[in-house]
């Protein structure tokens, strides 16, 4: 056997002369240039298709947006392509207006005002008080000195000539006698009154100032007369206390305006609001003239034992301390009312994503231009052009760079064409279908308007071409597909980045639930569980957004709505994948689930024509399926390649030993060189049986791939021994044509085969023994290169010995012992198959089954399966 190059190209030698003949070879070449073109062709056609449908002005009817229009009718239904806002301008002044006539008129209420008359009124009485006590301390006769000059500090008018009579009247009292000082008293007292009543009307213009009123001559001559007596002062703030602690207006006929609606008062002290309250009845609020009569009437009760004057004078001036504590703060309501105008928004008219704006048919208004021009201001762009070929750009380049780094970088990506074509069109679908989906469900809710627009969108099935990718193809795949899908979906979705995620997820969850699906009525039940997820990433979108306990309802239905999306999803699915299957030949799960089963005619012929090979192939199956559980390959795959790699052999079954009832062997009458020819051929005959039973392109490239380029090496040697040269005997023709196997799979198979094959010849097959008959065969397939097309790891190769030994075991489990008559039968039957049917095993096998070869190395590789 070769090595290195040469040996690869004579292991396809075979294969290219085939190949490369007649119309095929002409096919080939011409694929070659059109797989490229065609690849183009594809994301040329996705990207304009996401160009088209993320850009609603390229597909909107041409809008009627002049005055001119006004008053015509709608010749069709005009739907919003986009959802937006048009401003309400009449709307929003109409508000503004009632906004300001809401703002109460401000009142300041003043209420410390009749506190701060009191205070000059009591400052104003203590200063008149305060020259009448120091008058009376200078007629003391109690023969302390006389403060000379203190009238003089205070600035009393006339002061010097006071002083001179004070001290005559003095000495006159000192110097006087006893007897003469009750006649002098009453001169005294006399000529000390005028002058206490020429020093009050010397401060009156102090009184007047710190009371700042206007005093009559007539009314301070009498509270002079009345010394400014503290009963005086009490009266007069009794009157301004009871009258001033109520709001006085200047006239309550500028309060009649408000009388519907109330005032605002706002509660004054030393100029700062303290507190502010809605007054709503004005029967409390006074103007001055109530104010005043209000005084009179409680100078009457309360002044009833006052001399008639005085209590005159002191209503007088109580009155004219009464003025307006409640007054119109025009500057104050003029902000609020600015304030109130600015506190509110513009209004706009909200127009949701698919609304119906005017039907055929309808009248159209004002209101209609007005939204049809900021529709299309928001939908027509000036650079539209530049948008779409960036567009285009953006989605091709996106799709290069995911198929470049996928093919590169994830080792079960599939870049074959009919792959790809695969994807393309399932993609260029996902985004039709999306934008269908959106019209239909535009249509509905314009029709009943039983549910939220929004509530539908997450009925969309987005996980459908997800789903599809994972059940025809692999879950690399439908990962790959998801993440381009969720983007566009962004896209179509307003830019959304909440759909994005939720197209995602629901795509990733999809995916990983059709992966378990075996029959049909799994592809529901995976559609559950997509609905469900849908539910989970509805809530979660509602919650990110605020909106779950603001629009509960809304979210219900959001809700519901998505677990129907996923129920859609399995419906999609369930229709298209049987239509996806004939059109592209590829083979399903379910469908190897059919061809799984025993009573498939083809297995029905190879179980009468090749009973021998049929029970081959079934622990073959067997094998397969424990290996390729324990290296996570597809076991039903694999099992159903291990029942058809084989059904070539109905054709000629005689000629492979397994098959062979008597002593006679058809090969012990033929050349080396036309029996490994007879056996090479079951591999292109079981081929056609695939073909035209439309078993599926994994089950033909299985029954093609699972001897590889192996050498029939009992033939080859036989033939070597018969020749005169070993040069004359070509390795090329003893093997198989190939190829060797391009996937795990149908690694599996030829591995399963060749071990099970060489398990028949050994005459006690205990643990130990088959444990190194299936390391010796798999070691003697890796040397021979067989396994180098396929990703088949080291670690793989241990986990396989050890399946083969678990089920091997199992399988050839040591017997009980048989009484003699049937030992003997038994080794007697054992004598007369070893020298025929053992050699044509080996020769089947193309020499690789004899367990004694001299040589393996044991070197060559470690022990498998230990």
């Amino acid at each position: 056997m070769g090595n290195g190059k040469n040996a690869k190209e004579r292991t396809r030698a075979p294969i290219k002369s085939v190949d490369e003949t007649g119309a095929w070879a002409f096919l080939r070449d011409w694929r070659k240039l059109l797989y490229p073109a065609g690849l183009a062709g594809i994301l040329l056609v996705l990207g304009v298709t996401v160009a088209v449908f993320i850009n609603p002005a390229a597909i909107g009817p041409t809008l009627p947006i002049s005055d001119k229009d006004i008053g015509t009718v709608a010749k069709f239904d005009i739907r919003a392509p986009i959802s937006f806002t048009v401003p309400d301008v009449e709307s929003t002044e109409r508000k503004r207006r009632e906004a300001e006539e809401a703002v109460l008129s401000v009142y300041d209420f003043e209420k410390d005002l009749g506190t701060e008359n009191i205070r000059r009124l009591k400052e104003a009485f203590a200063e008149m008080t305060k020259v009448i006590k120091e008058h009376n301390s200078l007629l003391q006769g109690d023969g302390q000195p006389v403060e000379i000059g203190k009238e003089e500090k205070k600035g009393t008018p006339n002061g010097s000539k006071e002083k001179t009579q004070l001290k005559k009247v003095y000495l006159k009292k000192v110097e006087s006698k006893p007897d003469k000082l009750a006649a002098m008293r009453e001169a005294d007292l006399l000529s000390a009154r005028e002058t206490l009543d020429a020093k009050l009307n010397a401060y009156k213009n102090n009184y007047v100032r710190i009371l700042q009123q206007v005093v009559s001559e007539e009314d301070f001559i009498r509270l002079r007369k009345d010394r400014f007596s503290s009963k005086t002062l009490s009266a007069i703030t009794l009157l301004i206390e009871r009258t001033m602690r109520h709001m006085i207006v200047k006239n309550r006929v500028l309060l009649a305006a408000e009388r519907s609606r109330g005032i605002m008062v706002r509660v004054l002290k030393d100029g700062v609001s303290q507190q502010e309250q809605i007054v709503g009845s004005f029967s409390k609020i006074l103007d001055v003239e109530e104010a005043l009569l209000r005084l009179q009437q409680t100078a009457v009760l309360e002044l009833s034992d006052l001399p008639g004057p005085i209590r005159a004078t002191i209503i007088r001036l109580a009155k004219s301390m009464i003025r307006d504590n409640l007054s119109f703060n025009r500057d104050e309501a003029e902000k609020r009312r600015r304030e109130a105008r600015q506190a509110v928004g513009s209004l706009e008219i909200r127009i949701q994503k698919g609304a119906k704006i005017i039907r055929d048919g309808d009248l159209i208004e004002k209101t209609h231009i007005r939204v049809f021009q900021q529709m299309k201001k928001l939908t027509e762009v000036s650079n539209a052009l530049e948008m779409a070929i960036g567009t285009i750009l953006l989605v091709i380049f996106m799709l290069i760079i995911t198929i470049r780094f996928s093919a590169k970088n994830i080792r079960a990506f599939r870049k074959e064409a009919k792959d790809l074509l695969l994807m393309g069109l399932v993609l260029f679908i996902f985004i039709l279908s999306t934008k269908l989906w959106y019209w239909i469900f535009g249509a509905v809710w314009d029709r009943f308007r039983l549910f939220p627009l929004e509530s539908y969108y997450f009925a969309i099935p987005f996980a459908a071409g997800a789903m599809l990718v994972r059940f025809i193809l692999n879950s690399e795949m439908a990962l790959i597909f998801a993440a381009i899908a969720s983007i566009i979906a962004g896209l179509l979705m307003e830019n959304s980045i909440g759909f994005a995620i939720y197209c995602l997820v629901s795509s990733l969850v999809a995916a990983w639930a059709v992966a378990s699906a075996k029959q049909r009525a799994s592809l529901l039940k995976a559609g559950a569980l997509t609905g469900l997820a849908n539910m989970v990433l509805a809530v979660g979108l509602s919650l990110f957004a605020g909106d779950l306990f603001a629009h509960g309802f809304e979210t219900l239905f959001n809700v519901i709505f998505a677990f129907a999306g996923g129920i859609l999803v399995a419906m999609i699915i369930t229709a298209s994948a049987p239509v996806i299957e004939i059109l592209f030949g590829y083979t399903t799960d379910i469908k190897l689930l059919e061809l799984a089963n025993l009573n498939h005619p083809l297995l029905k012929d190879l179980i009468v024509q090749a009973p021998g090979s049929y029970h081959h192939s079934i622990i073959v199956g067997s094998l397969t399926e424990a290996a390729a559980e324990s290296i996570n390959c597809n076991p039903l795959l694999a099992r159903v390649m291990a029942y058809y790699h084989d059904i070539g052999k109905v054709k000629s079954p005689n000629y492979f030993s397994e098959n062979q009832r008597d002593t006679s062997n058809p090969h012990d009458k033929l050349k080396p060189s036309l029996s490994a020819t007879v056996l090479k051929t079951h591999v292109k005959d079981g081929a056609e049986l695939a073909r035209a039973s439309k078993l599926g392109q994994p089950i033909i490239e299985a029954i093609l791939q699972h001897h590889g380029t192996s050498l029939i090496k009992f033939f080859y040697q036989k033939a070597k021994e018969k020749g005169d040269h070993e040069d004359t005997v070509k390795e090329e023709e003893f093997r198989y044509p190939g190829p060797k196997p391009q996937s795990r799979e149908v690694a599996l198979v030829m591995l399963a085969d060749s071990v099970e094959a060489a398990a028949k010849s050994i005459s006690d097959p205990s643990p130990a023994r088959l444990q190194g008959l299936v390391q010796k065969m798999i070691n003697r397939i890796f040397a021979d290169g067989q396994l180098d097309e396929c990703d088949l790891t080291l670690k793989d190769l241990h986990e396989i010995a050890r399946a083969f030994n678990r089920v091997l075991t199992g399988i050839y489990h040591r017997r009980p012992d048989y009484p003699e008559s049937a030992t003997k039968e038994r080794e007697a039957t054992e004598r007369r198959t070893k020298s025929g049917e053992f050699k044509a095993a080996s020769a089947k096998k193309d020499g690789a089954e004899k367990p004694a070869d001299s040589d393996d190395k044991p070197e060559d590789l470690k022990r498998l399966g230990m």
